[in-house]
């Protein structure tokens, strides 16, 4: 029975046995129909809307929505009658761009998806991370789903982002909703969807704690051995100190030249970073070409570094300038399981000792976020806030001090 609203076109469903009618009808007459359901409120068919563009007759399907493995009866037909509605008022308003959208918008979401995040203009690193959150979190509900589904299913992203991912970190969900809208933003630049309703879907950070699987501490004889390796096993190389030195990525580490380091060895500034194939390299992370950062440098790694030749301090071999991302790696993998070092333990690993030993010693947040290169201290603060000393602790403490200096001076 179609469902008629006075505005363009008609919203129902092909299996509604009401239509069934063998008389007139050669398909029902042949048992070849559609017509198959009494209940078309709760079958698992599919919403058409049909209305026409040009004079051709044209047909958009919407799918009842499942949502946390429960089918919404009723959302499909919605779905239709909100994109009814829009068709009647672009054709009342004269909308030369009133046109037909069903076909592009039929396009696979999780092949754009994956295709947005490659044209992305980031480093590798990051490129992995969204990839992450794409495939981990948001592929197994939207990865078969249209460009014109997801566009339109706001209730259900917002579900996904605050609900299913709510234990997960701030920037994980904020890197699944990147590739959600991105990815709808393309489409719609691209002519494929008119538009979507994901904009403005605001995340709070709800105080989860970053996965701290990673912040393993090792002895200083263990961290030597990942660095130098023996006979047997190759090291990783100087990277392992200028990561635990200064805190950097093992990207930035595998970029540093001997001219980086500045000012009598005190200083050391950091700019590039390798790409994983060691042929050349790209700007910092969330950064453009260019940007930089200066790093205090400890007197203990300029000692090591300052009779190295000149280049990079982690040469590669043959045409690559660099060292491969991939065998350092492994080679530090390899090394730490032959130095008894507990599991966890990562290149990135060193980049939290510094954080912590910086932090531990009374060093400001605000210094050690610039040093590592976050464009916010409150990310500094989400990672390391749990190794800041105490505040009251510190403020007992003064007040402490200043009543000893005050009453002495009252007394005297």
């Amino acid at each position: 029975m179609a469902l008629a609203l006075n505005r363009t076109g008609v919203v129902f469903k092909k299996c509604d046995l009401a239509g069934h009618k063998p008389d007139s009808n050669k398909a029902c007459a042949a048992d070849t129909c559609q017509h198959t359901c009494t209940d078309v409120e709760r079958c698992s068919h599919a919403w058409t809307l049909r209305y026409w563009v040009d004079g051709r007759q044209r047909e958009r399907s919407f799918k009842d929505e499942v949502r946390h493995g429960r089918t919404v009866y009723g959302s499909g037909r919605k779905l239709a009658q909100d994109a009814q509605l829009k068709l009647t008022v672009d054709k009342r308003a004269g909308d030369r761009t009133f046109a037909d959208y069903s076909k592009a918008g039929k396009a696979n979401f999780g092949d754009a998806a994956e295709t947005f995040i490659m044209r992305l203009p980031v480093n590798d690193r990051s490129r992995s991370s969204y990839l992450s959150a794409y495939r981990t979190h948001v592929k197994p509900l939207y990865g078969n789903s249209t460009l014109a589904r997801v566009a339109n299913d706001r209730d259900g992203v917002l579900d996904l982002l605050t609900v299913t991912m709510k234990e997960l970190s701030i920037s994980v969900r904020r890197n699944a909703r990147m590739v959600i809208t991105g990815t709808c933003d393309e489409a719609v630049k691209a002519g494929k969807i008119r538009e979507h309703r994901l904009a403005d879907i605001e995340l709070s950070d709800n105080g989860t704690k970053h996965d701290r699987t990673d912040f393993v501490f090792p002895a200083h004889a263990q961290v030597k051995f990942v660095a130098d390796g023996n006979d047997e096993t190759l090291g990783a190389g100087i990277c392992v100190w200028l990561m635990r030195g200064c805190g950097l990525r093992i990207e930035e580490a595998l970029a540093v030249e001997k001219k980086d380091i500045r000012e009598n060895g005190t200083i050391l500034r950091v700019y590039q970073q390798a790409t994983r194939d060691g042929r050349e390299t790209a700007p910092l992370k969330k950064r453009k070409r260019g940007e930089y950062r200066d790093i205090p440098v400890p007197t203990w790694l300029w000692d090591m570094v300052k009779d190295l030749p000149g280049g990079p301090l982690m040469p590669g071999n043959g045409d690559r300038n660099y060292q491969l991302y991939g065998t350092v790696y492994d080679r530090f993998m390899n090394a730490a399981e032959k130095a008894k070092i507990p599991a966890g333990f990562t290149p990135h690993s060193l980049r939290h000792a510094f954080a912590s030993a910086m932090l531990g010693k009374g060093v400001p947040i605000t210094d050690v976020a610039n040093w590592l290169g976050h464009r916010h201290v409150r990310v500094t603060y989400g990672i390391y806030g749990h190794l800041v000393p105490s505040a009251a602790a510190r403020a007992t403490a003064v007040l402490d001090e200043e009543y000893t200096e005050w009453s002495g001076q009252q007394e005297g």
